[in-house]
Parts: C-alpha cells; sequence; structure tokens
C-alpha cells in the first residue's frame, strides 16, 4: 500500500517535540504561545514543507482565505498587471486567494463592495484608486471589515496604508527639467478627485516653486487618462500665446499622447520640447523618443500591501499600519535634447 508523502501537523510536532494542538497555535494563535515556541514551530514548518490544510483552519475561524479587489477603470493596464500580479503572487505566499470584482451595470462600487461583504465573500479587501471622501473606504471602516488601501486617504480614521510619494516623483521631474534650462514647463494632470493624481500636481507646483518659477494657470490642463486626452490637452497647451518648452504628464500614456501631437505638428520630442511621464511603463521605455518617466517601485508596494493584510487577518492587533515609498525618477531622451 502506498504512503502518503503529505507532511502533516503531526511530522512538525514530531520534529518539535511540542504537541499539536501547540503547533497548531503557534501557526494560527500566536498569542497562545511564546516566541521561542513559535520560532522553533515556523522553523521546522518551512523545513519539512508543511502546509496547514486551508478548510481544517478556516472552519473554526469562519475564514474564507480570499482577499476581494475591485478593478478599477480609466488607469493604465499595464501599471495594472503589473500590480495584480504581485498582489496575487504575495497573497499565494499567504495561501490566500484574490476575488476579483468589478462593479455591476446600475450598481456603484460601493454597492458592490456592500454586496460581497453581505455575502461573505472575503475575508479583507485591497482598495486602490483613493479619492477624497472615499466611500469604499468609509464603508470598510463602518462594517469593520479588514482593508489595506493603496494610497492615502483624507478621512481622519486610521487604518492601514502603502503609497507612493508622487509629489516626490513630480518635484524631481520639475526639478530635472530646469537643470536643463527650462523655465516655462506645463502639466497634463487628471481631474481633480484623485488623491494621487492631485499630489502629483502639488508636486509640480512645489517645484516650480522651489525653481523660483512662477506658476502660469493657462499652462495646467487636466484631461482623463488615456492617449486621445494626451493629444487634445498637448494641442490645448502648444496653441497658448506663450507655449511651454517642457511637458510633465501624471502618467505613461498622457505623455504618449503629447508625443503624438507632437510628431503631427513636425515638433521633435527632446529636441525641440521635452516631455516627461509617470509610472515607468513599457509605452514609456519603448516610445520614440524613450519618455522620462518616474518608476514606481511597484514589487515593494504589492508586498507590502499583502503583508499588511494579512498581519491584520491573522494577529488583528487593530494597529494601523502604513508606509509611504520613494520613486524614482528614469530619465530618458524626450527630456535631454536641449
Amino acid at each position: 500500500m502506498a504512503v502518503s508523502s503529505r507532511i502533516t501537523i503531526r511530522d512538525v510536532s514530531r520534529a518539535t517535540g511540542v504537541s499539536v494542538s501547540t503547533v497548531s497555535n503557534a501557526l494560527n494563535a500566536p498569542e497562545r504561545v511564546n516566541a521561542e515556541t513559535r520560532r522553533k514551530v515556523v522553523e521546522a514548518a518551512d523545513r519539512l514543507g508543511y502546509r496547514p490544510n486551508r478548510a481544517a483552519r478556516a472552519l473554526p475561524k469562519g475564514r474564507t482565505f480570499t482577499i476581494g479587489y475591485c478593478i478599477p477603470a480609466g488607469r493604465d493596464g499595464f501599471f495594472l498587471d503589473t500590480f495584480l500580479h504581485q498582489v496575487t503572487e504575495r497573497a499565494s505566499d499567504a495561501d490566500m486567494d484574490i476575488l476579483l470584482f468589478t462593479a455591476h451595470r446600475g450598481q456603484t462600487e460601493v454597492d458592490t463592495f456592500r454586496e460581497i461583504i453581505r455575502r461573505g465573500a472575503v475575508d479583507g479587501f485591497v482598495v486602490s484608486g483613493t479619492t477624497h471622501d472615499d466611500e469604499r473606504v468609509r464603508l470598510l471602516l463602518d462594517t469593520k471589515v479588514p482593508f489595506v488601501t493603496f494610497g492615502r486617504t483624507d478621512l481622519g480614521a486610521s487604518h492601514s496604508w502603502v503609497d507612493v510619494d508622487g509629489r516626490a516623483g513630480t518635484r524631481a521631474t520639475v526639478a530635472h527639467l530646469v537643470e536643463q534650462g527650462h523655465r516655462r514647463i506645463g502639466l497634463i494632470g487628471w481631474p481633480e478627485g484623485s488623491i494621487s493624481g492631485d499630489d502629483r500636481v502639488t508636486g509640480f507646483l512645489e517645484g516650480l516653486d522651489t525653481a523660483g518659477i512662477g506658476h502660469d494657470p493657462s499652462l495646467l490642463v487636466r484631461a482623463e487618462n488615456d492617449l486621445a486626452a494626451g493629444r487634445e490637452a498637448a494641442s490645448h497647451l502648444l496653441d497658448a500665446d506663450l507655449p511651454p518648452s517642457a511637458i510633465v504628464t501624471v502618467q505613461d500614456v498622457l505623455a504618449v499622447g503629447v508625443i503624438a501631437e507632437l510628431n503631427r505638428r513636425g515638433i521633435r520630442a527632446g529636441a525641440d520640447l521635452a516631455v516627461t511621464g509617470f509610472d515607468d511603463s513599457p509605452p514609456a521605455i519603448f516610445s520614440a523618443p524613450p519618455i522620462t518617466s518616474v518608476r514606481q517601485p511597484i514589487e515593494e508596494i504589492g508586498r507590502t500591501i499583502v503583508e499588511f493584510l494579512v498581519h491584520d487577518l491573522e494577529v488583528g492587533d487593530g494597529i494601523p499600519r502604513s508606509e509611504l515609498v520613494e520613486p524614482e525618477l528614469v530619465v530618458r531622451e524626450s527630456s535631454q535634447g536641449r
């Protein structure tokens, strides 16, 4: 008769010399054992390759071992794919699944969140694209469902979040353009309401202030996040009485739209007018010319978000955790031709 090679909790018990119940507590209720015992059990479990049976863990705790994530509309697909890959990979490391959902026709995102909470379909949520007075976050705070946001909020209540310092990113972009000799710098930002988008606009204005450059309101244009909107916004800036010599955008797809409009007019990006983006996505890297862009460390972001949420689900100490991640300006030909 074949013998199963699956490592069980009894194998970990024998390897550590502690009882099965102590092993279970060390892995599932660490507050019930001392730190040294937990360390010994965790090391043995890792060494043996033990993975707890999810069903056995779920029943007594009422857990689904699933994280909910609402796919946002109107943002760069590559960035979303990369973010989702990281979150899914990190969740898998924690023996958890990801439930992806969108708002149903005729429903708001908040309605969909409320329905998923009612069904008990997930243990917690990852929330991205935070907005001012975000109703999703307000609902999760009211219902006390664990969650972590990718982006800060302004509700005045404490919760766990991870965010990129967008202000630092656009400040660095402006400083780079000033070093290249630019004094008349335009900006294409998202419509007001996105906290991350508004943060990038604030950083842009701070960069101008630092350089002693007055802000001309005619050089700040708001646009939806797509190529056609980028072209239209660029056309508006280029048709001004005093057009800019450089254009900063808050997302790479907008920068690609700017370059498309420059090409249509026979203006050389980089050589005649500087263009920058944000996110350092493939459209920026493979554009002609390659686009200077602010790189977000998405691997670190995805790892930290899941780590925060799993900590809340497993430990449940109610202590909010946060991390502001520094981005990196990657300089390429689109801003170096002057």
